[in-house]
């Protein structure tokens, strides 16, 4: 595991956990700091709802909402002793009750450097932490290329997060079939067969234009009606880097705009798949080791944190069962 899936991992788990909590009123607080705010004003914004919170009607909830509050100012006191503006990504902060039992009260405050930066200041108390700015940052940002096409006409585009973006559009300049037979058919059956090779070098030159100057491009999918696709992907006109990239060949209704959005739609799904798939294969590998004896796998949780501590792990499995 790479540290960066690591820090992923654990972002993850904390941020179910903090969905998974459920005030018995509106008592849990959460807090966002954008960047290079004034955390003075947070501490001021804090100071006045612990004011307002006294007339909050339900003695429980009253007391359990300044106490949160209170908290979170106790935190951000100590934080800023030694910082003078939040972190380079912000802060989010969540505190609240979080017993399950009605008879006990238990205070927590959790808190977080957020992988991207917040972008909205917030102070929110409700039922349940607010949680979807950070669930936001654990979709998947990789740019994915699209290239759909048929015999009239190519599309290239980009998905990044929801986001599609329409590149490069090109019309095949195929001729229609002919419908005479003879030495004339054959003769224009040549020229289709010119133009579509033409064509193909086309939508190969666009998407190597487009594609190679994406540095965090994850990979590629191709679809549209009929053989094209197909007829495409065999001539081996891709560059050799993007042909590393291609990962699913969808069959679609359009090659178009609309082509696009139907190879968006079946995206995730494929990307599902591609990452069971390889989540079998390092599970493969892992079980191979063991079989062999090696030395190479190692399991149970006091010989996994021994090669842990040594620097020894090229790749870690956690089960999240």
């Amino acid at each position: 595991m790479t540290k960066d899936a690591k820090f992923r991992y654990q972002f993850k788990k904390m941020v179910e956990e903090l969905e998974s909590f459920r005030g018995r009123g509106t008592e849990l607080i959460s807090v966002y700091i954008p960047p290079d705010f004034d955390m003075a004003k947070v501490l001021q914004q804090l100071r006045e709802e612990y004011g307002t919170a006294a007339n909050i009607k339900s003695k429980s909830t009253r007391k359990n909402v300044q106490a949160a509050i209170e908290r979170i100012i106790q935190f951000l006191q100590s934080y800023m002793r030694t910082n003078r503006k939040p972190p380079e990504t912000g802060l989010a902060i969540f505190a609240g009750n979080v017993a399950e039992r009605d008879d006990y009260t238990d205070i927590q405050l959790y808190w977080i450097e957020p992988p991207e930066p917040v972008t909205t200041r917030m102070y929110r108390c409700d039922q349940q932490f607010v949680v979807d700015p950070l669930k936001h940052m654990l979709e998947v940002k990789e740019t994915i290329g699209i290239i759909t096409m048929d015999g009239n006409e190519a599309t290239i585009a980009t998905l990044r997060g929801k986001h599609i973006e329409i590149v490069r559009r090109l019309s095949s300049g195929i001729p229609g079939k002919h419908s005479k037979g003879g030495q004339s058919a054959r003769r224009f059956e040549r020229l289709r067969e010119i133009a579509t090779h033409e064509y193909h070098k086309r939508v190969a030159e666009a998407a190597a234009e487009v594609f190679l100057n994406i540095p965090d491009l994850k990979l590629i999918l191709v679809g549209g009606p009929g053989p094209h696709k197909e007829d495409f992907l065999k001539e081996d006109l891709l560059h050799p880097e993007l042909k590393k990239k291609i990962a699913a060949v969808i069959d679609t209704g359009y090659s178009d705009e609309q082509g696009v959005k139907e190879v968006v739609n079946r995206a995730e799904e494929v990307l599902a798949e591609l990452e069971i798939t390889q989540e079998r294969k390092v599970f493969q590998r892992f079980m191979e080791e063991v079989a062999k004896g090696s030395g190479l796998a190692v399991y149970g949780k006091e010989k996994v944190r021994e090669v842990l501590e040594h620097g020894m792990v090229d790749t870690l499995l956690i089960s999240e069962g």
